[in-house]
């Protein structure tokens, strides 16, 4: 009899057990994401915002980039995706020039991954104006209408607003991603760049439940 008890109370602790850990399906702050000290502002009014910070020289930035931009794509419409490059050191604002020099002339989306792939394998100085003068002709774009756009007023500013994006999202490294300028993941979070996407796509239905919304 006391071997039956034994193991009853066996099988009701296990069955405890698993029925927590079916329930315990959100992420947990500090553990899978922190929640920002202050929420930021995302524009998409209705839309789900998930913010990709990153730095074109970073090799986990590269490894994370086509990942993301698969994850993009299997997206409902109601979720939208931006990037956001980071001048945390003076050496990294080559490469958001070249981020916001490339949206500018709307040719972000096209040369993403050749500049990725030019800065990681072939060893493009991303702060050289005249290496990425030529490496934007080999890429097809216009010389004069290049540099009339990395030199303008708008991607100067856009240069100098991207020096405060680490403190006010409360970056330690990058890749890392925002859900609703609230939620940041990362693969120090994580352990990996796939588990942050799967993470993300748990902070989204986290956001949606918070919104009353149906999941997805």
């Amino acid at each position: 009899m006391k071997i039956l008890r034994v193991l009853a109370l066996a099988l009701v602790l296990g069955l405890a057990g698993f029925v927590s850990g079916c329930a315990s399906t959100d992420p947990v702050p500090g553990r899978d994401y922190a929640q920002l000290d202050s929420a930021q502002p995302v524009p998409g009014g209705a839309q789900i915002v998930v913010v990709e910070f990153f730095w074109y020289g970073c090799p986990h930035c590269s490894d994370m980039h086509p990942r993301l931009k698969a994850w993009a794509q299997r997206q409902p419409a109601d979720v939208t995706l931006l990037y956001q490059p980071v001048v945390a050191r003076d050496r990294w604002e080559g490469g958001a020039r070249m981020h916001f020099t490339l949206l500018a002339l709307g040719e972000q989306q096209r040369l993403a991954d050749a500049l990725f792939e030019a800065t990681q394998l072939d060893g493009l100085d991303l702060n050289d104006e005249a290496a990425m003068l030529g490496w934007a002709e080999r890429q097809g774009l216009d010389r004069q209408r290049f540099s009339a756009a990395y030199h303008s007023p708008q991607v100067q500013r856009q240069v100098a607003e991207a020096r405060s994006v680490a403190e006010r999202y409360q970056l330690r490294g990058v890749p890392a991603l925002v859900v609703d300028g609230r939620y940041l993941t990362s693969n120090a979070y994580t352990g990996s760049a796939d588990d942050t996407l799967a993470m993300v796509d748990r902070l989204v239905q986290k956001v949606r439940k918070e919104r009353g919304l149906p999941g997805r």
